[in-house]
């Protein structure tokens, strides 16, 4: 009976120590599903990131273009208006000088 105690308390011991050893084995696996899954969803997010940076930079680009022109043409307009009022000041000018000469 003694060694019936025994031979039960070490197959007990074995499969304890069996159930350890694939609880580890789980265990180890488990982290590497979920480090591999972090993994993709850190590059996933990274992408997604990087994607909406140049669409902000695209978009950036398109107001500040959208803002030049329309800086030129305000200017363009302004240059127009100068000339213009130089030209009638010249004809203002040239109307003087002739009436001061006849």
């Amino acid at each position: 009976m003694a060694k019936e105690t025994v031979k039960a308390v070490r197959d007990a011991e074995i499969a304890a120590e069996k159930l350890i050893k694939e609880a580890l084995e789980k265990k180890d696996a488990i982290i590497s599903e979920a480090r591999k899954k972090a993994g993709k969803i850190l590059a996933d997010m990274t992408d997604e990131a990087q994607k909406k940076a140049e669409n902000d930079i695209k978009d950036a680009v398109r107001r500040s273009e959208l803002i030049i022109e329309e800086a030129k043409k305000e200017a363009e307009k302004e240059v127009r208006q100068l000339i213009e009022m130089a030209k009638t000041k010249e004809e203002v000018a040239i109307n003087l000088v002739i009436s001061s000469v006849v």
